[in-house]
């Protein structure tokens, strides 16, 4: 009795090992989609299927005129040719008719699903408007009209390729769109009793074995490249979307607690007008003031996660260079004082305006100056200036004496998250220079560097001025 139960208590563990592999593995091949994934895929087949639709077209009328050149003007060649291999020379009439036929059709039918595809049917349902122009092109619409004519049509392989990389997503579309032509080949027409060209077999030679071959190895690396290609896209995707997901709780969770010290802030500024407090206002200005640029960065911190693909927005407005480089040194006033850094601020407040984002540009001075006094000794010289240069731009450059930077490194320095060789004992990701070159760029400026090791380093960038008349003709519009 004991030993009946133990071996029914083992033979059901093993029954569960082998279902949590099996679930393991059907999760490995057939791994869940988010519902944001089968979207964008819907929209991905959507439009590569557009595109798809007009490449096939313009191939097809190329490659049928060729066809059609050649059973109209040819067609006695045709007739001996099919002669000497097949001892059937009749049928070259029949292959006319065919592909005149087939020519007609298989046009209206790519036509036609262009026509159905920028509906509202056509965007709702891309998958069977590829699976209708498939039909047309990979030979299967060529092997119903040949069978009215008892001509065995083998499918084009040659489309099965093309639409694995044209349209490398939902593989059991592929799948789908191979199996019509290839079952009927291989199924259909023996039922029909349509295997033979001529005298020929289809099915009886070594020659047409490899042709079997042949088309079962393309099918097979098509399907795979299409299961692995859309694996990849799918597991990129998901992660952009987990990162979306995180920073947006990072900003948010960032956000509440720096609006509750705006509001406190706020309320002891107001006390100050009123006597109630012995804090300066200008030192709750400059709290608030700190806040606020704290709120900016963090919802510039989302923002800056798309700058790759949709690029930063710019809140442009005239802005005075020396009052955005004031607020910059002021936030870190208490470490220049600790680094002992002899500060030389050449840019004077009478420069002409420039047209830039307010919280974008204080973020290229911070970055800048932040990044010459982690890189560098304490004690070291650090000089702003700015000259108006010509094509209406103001050439900015933040300037140390510190230890300089390798030329090759120079090279990169701008790279996403390129770090220097002591970076390994600082925190950060090296962002800041990345996110420098972004914010210049977008304000259709130009940021370099130029440095020599043991004499310091001069980082430059350009900023587009502030067009008054321009400005002023776009309001009287």
């Amino acid at each position: 009795m004991i030993t009946h139960r133990t071996t029914s208590l083992s033979l059901r563990s093993i029954y569960r090992q082998i279902y949590q592999s099996s679930c393991g593995l059907r999760q490995a091949l057939f791994p869940s989609e988010s519902a944001d994934y089968i979207k964008w895929r819907h929209e991905f087949l959507y439009k590569r299927l557009n595109f798809g639709l007009w490449l096939g077209l313009i191939c097809f009328l190329i490659s049928s005129s060729h066809g059609l050149y050649l059973y109209v003007f040819k067609i006695e060649q045709i007739r001996l040719d099919l002669d000497r291999f097949y001892e059937a020379p009749w049928m070259a009439e029949d292959l006319r008719d065919i592909t005149v036929i087939g020519f007609f059709l298989i046009s209206g039918v790519i036509i036609s699903c262009l026509w159905i595809q920028q509906t509202r049917w056509g965007r709702r349902y891309p998958a069977v408007v590829f699976l209708i122009f498939a039909g047309a092109v990979n030979g299967f619409l060529t092997q119903l009209i040949s069978t009215f004519y008892d001509v065995p049509v083998k499918p084009e392989t040659i489309v099965f390729l093309a639409f694995a990389v044209l349209l490398p997503l939902r593989w059991p579309l592929h799948i789908l769109a191979q199996l019509l032509p290839i079952t009927y080949y291989v199924v259909v027409l023996p039922l029909l009793g349509i295997t033979h060209i001529g005298d020929v077999s289809i099915f009886n030679s070594v020659y047409n074995l490899g042709t079997f071959i042949q088309m079962g190895w393309v099918c097979l690396i098509c399907n795979v490249g299409v299961y692995v290609y859309e694996r990849l896209r799918r597991s990129e995707f998901e992660s952009r979307r987990e990162l979306q997901i995180f920073l947006h709780a990072i900003s948010h969770d960032l956000r509440n607690p720096v609006m509750g010290t705006s509001i406190v802030v706020k309320g002891l500024l107001d006390k100050v007008t009123d006597g109630y407090t012995k804090i300066s206002a200008p030192t709750l200005e400059r709290l608030l003031q700190g806040s606020d640029r704290q709120i900016a960065l963090i919802n510039a911190l989302v923002e800056a996660y798309h700058a790759d693909e949709q690029g930063l927005t710019l809140n442009r407005q005239p802005l005075q260079l020396s009052y955005v480089v004031s607020t910059a040194l002021a936030d870190v006033e208490s470490k220049l004082a600790q680094d002992q850094v002899e500060l030389h601020n050449l840019i004077e407040p009478n420069l002409p305006l420039v047209s830039a984002d307010q919280t974008h540009l204080w973020r290229v001075f911070s970055n800048l100056i932040d990044n010459a006094l982690k890189h560098n000794p304490p004690g070291i010289q650090l000089t702003l200036a700015a000259t108006v240069v010509k094509d209406n731009q103001l050439l900015c450059h933040v300037q140390d004496n510190g230890v300089g930077i390798p030329h090759d490194q120079c090279k990169r320095l701008f790279d996403l998250y390129a770090r220097g060789s002591r970076a390994r004992y600082m925190p950060g990701l090296g962002l800041g220079l990345y996110l420098c070159k972004q914010i210049i760029t977008a304000h259709g400026g130009n940021i370099g560097v130029s440095s020599q090791l043991g004499q310091g380093t001069t980082f430059w960038f350009t900023l587009p001025l502030f067009d008054q008349p321009s400005i002023n003709s776009i309001e009287r519009a």
